[in-house]
């Protein structure tokens, strides 16, 4: 993988090892962090906000059947690990604020809240930090 700038390379990039001639990508997905060549966090986004859909939906389905504990529970088990990991690279990119709104629909979801209801008041009471916190929290 080559890293640019959003500019395109006017020369080919040719790389040989061990007589083998690399290819060239533009993205790639290392670490379980999807990378592209200009470092633009985007696809790294988009598959997580595919992840979390599908915990979203999980959580959708257990509300009937599990009281709100259970609920936390699976939120700090797959919802948390997948938006904490690696935050320190991709949380400052623009289009976090789509995950921002997945992780406050969920919260709606876990607390019985319409979807056009504050959910300030629930994030204090299931005591869960929000993404921008995540982001600027001092290490």
């Amino acid at each position: 993988m080559y890293v640019a700038s959003s500019k395109l390379l006017n020369y080919p990039l040719n790389i040989v090892y061990n007589n083998r001639a690399l290819t060239v990508t533009e993205n790639i997905k290392f670490l379980g962090m999807h990378l592209d060549c200009n470092l633009i966090w985007k696809s790294h986004i988009d598959s997580l906000i595919k992840k979390l859909s599908l915990i979203f939906f999980i959580l959708r389905k257990l509300l009937p059947i599990v009281n709100v504990k259970v609920l936390l529970m699976v939120y700090f088990a797959h919802f948390y690990s997948c938006i904490s990991y690696g935050i320190i690279f991709w949380g400052l990119s623009s289009p976090v604020r789509n995950v921002f709104i997945i992780q406050k629909r969920a919260i709606r979801i876990m607390l019985r809240l319409g979807p056009r209801r504050s959910c300030r008041q629930g994030l204090k009471k299931l005591d869960i930090l929000t993404i921008p916190f995540y982001i600027f929290m001092p290490r």
